[in-house]
């Protein structure tokens, strides 16, 4: 089986992927299209990149690994069992949002990638759900697989279409054949569909959680960055591994962050509490914000109108 070959099964794949293992997609990728391409970014030094967790109830997490990666190895097992856009289960990463022109609050986006609010619109939350927000900053510049090919995200968002030329550039000043520069752009809008598309069963994620893992297999890559999807593809997200975030990424701050649903509207206000300097050696030092951060249920009313 030739590259061509491969790929056109992969496409016949996608259509049917709780049918299909993930172990059959990982080979085909692998050992049928073989060298698959790889868009290179670069994260710079002093990126901030913003990771949420959803509170229990009210109460608050008491240490900076609570927010971070999983590592809990119990949570891991009993719990890390379904595929995610860039994991397979019990695979640990580490999920984030990055600022964009578009949404330079990058905070919205890592609640909208992480909320059940957002993932079934038809939920309404109008007392508010907690959530709380850690900021993280790259201490090295890092390179990472960009997905910029799906034609979703390249009709919403101008940056996504710019990382796009900028990559197809990329490809042809390989100076490749006409027909593997048509086959390479062709797999990466299919990668990057994969990555951009809406799912209810995380089965769908195989493709995606391949690649992801594959391209992990190249000495210098450090994580995967896609347009997100409950953003409709104006903000951006970015995973990295563990290992990464270890060597080098340090947590800055954090907030808890209240989110508000009624119908389509929605609204991210101010929790009570933030830490402005968190100490990886001690607990979280939180700290109350003022009243005057905080919003009332009068200006919750006029924002879910």
């Amino acid at each position: 089986m030739d590259k061509y070959e491969a790929f056109e099964k992969l496409k016949e794949y996608s259509n049917r992927l709780t049918e299909v293992t993930y172990e059959e997609i990982y080979d085909l990728l692998k050992n049928g299209i073989k060298f698959i391409p790889l868009p290179l970014a670069k994260l710079r030094v002093n990126t901030n990149i913003d990771r949420v967790r959803p509170n229990k109830g009210d109460k608050l997490f008491t240490h900076i690994d609570e927010l971070g990666y999983i590592k809990d190895k119990e949570v891991i097992e009993k719990h890390l069992t379904s595929f995610g856009r860039a994991n397979i289960p019990h695979q640990v990463m580490f999920y984030g949002a990055v600022e964009t022109s578009l949404i330079d609050k990058q905070r919205l986006t890592a609640i909208a990638e992480t909320s059940h609010l957002f993932r079934n619109p038809g939920n309404d939350c109008e007392e508010g759900e907690l959530y709380t927000v850690s900021r993280w900053e790259t201490q090295k510049e890092l390179i990472v697989v960009e997905v910029v090919f799906s034609e979703y995200a390249l009709e919403n968002n101008p940056e996504i279409a710019q990382s796009f030329e900028k990559q197809k550039r990329f490809l042809e000043e390989h100076n490749l054949e006409p027909q593997d520069l048509e086959f390479h752009l062709e797999f990466l809008k299919f990668i990057s569909n994969e990555f951009s598309k809406k799912v209810t069963n995380p089965e769908d994620y195989k493709i995606s959680a391949a690649y992801t893992n594959l391209a992990l297999l190249h000495p210098e890559v450090s994580g995967i960055m896609y347009p997100s999807v409950q953003t409709e593809y104006f903000g951006v997200n970015v995973v990295l591994t563990p290992e990464a975030i270890e060597k080098n990424v340090i947590p800055k701050i954090c907030s808890t962050q209240i989110l508000y649903k009624r119908g389509m509207k929605s609204f991210i206000a101010n929790g009570q509490y933030y830490c402005k300097d968190i100490d990886i050696r001690r607990d979280i030092d939180w700290k109350e914000h003022s009243s005057d951060l905080l919003s009332t249920k009068e200006e919750v009313e006029e924002h879910l109108k």
